[in-house]
């Protein structure tokens, strides 16, 4: 009621927007009982190219007031967006009074909660039994990976560095230098 009072104060009594809602405290969805010479909130971009100059296209503007095409497509947007709710608004409302939506939930919760917490309890344990196994089977292998690295090496270790493999690639030099006595 607000934006048709200041529309009416500010441009005479040129266009009235339809607010479908009735007024407070109730705020009905009431479509139809707007008036006859208002229009929809979707159709406000059409009533505004009728008054305005959008854009500066190099259209030649008769007498309407020149706005800025970025400005008349942010209200084209928003004025449609909002009318596509207000289409969508019955649907949804008779959706969420629908006694058989409601009978349906009142159901599921009343029958299929129990059993689901149980369920859910059920799978919980059954993981914590395989997360158990798991980790006493990670402990098995590394022991015996450990074990099987122990008894591979005969429990000594090779030393391979660069210091230790010039050290032997000498021995074995002065070994293969050595006369061998006829």
């Amino acid at each position: 009621m607000q934006v048709n009072e200041n529309i009416t104060s500010s441009y005479a009594n040129i266009v009235q927007i339809c607010n479908p809602f009735s007024s407070p405290p109730d705020y009905e969805f009431q479509p139809r009982n707007c008036p006859a010479n208002s229009i929809q909130i979707g159709d406000i971009p059409r009533v505004l190219r009728m008054l305005t100059c959008p854009g500066t296209e190099g259209d030649t503007c008769n007498g309407g007031i020149l706005i800025p095409a970025n400005d008349f497509n942010t209200v084209e947007a928003y004025s449609t967006s909002i009318q596509d709710l207000l289409d969508v608004y019955p649907g949804m409302e008779h959706l969420v009074e629908c006694q058989m939506v409601k009978d349906a939930f009142s159901e599921i919760l009343r029958d299929h909660c129990k059993p689901l917490k149980r369920y859910a309890r059920m799978t919980w344990a059954a993981l914590v039994f395989l997360s158990v196994v798991m980790v006493g089977l990670v402990f098995i292998w590394t022991t015996e990976a450990h074990h099987e690295q122990e008894h591979s090496l005969g429990g000594s270790v090779n030393p391979h560095s660069a210091v230790a493999d010039m050290l032997e690639k000498e021995t074995a030099k002065e070994t293969n230098n050595d006369p061998i006595p006829v």
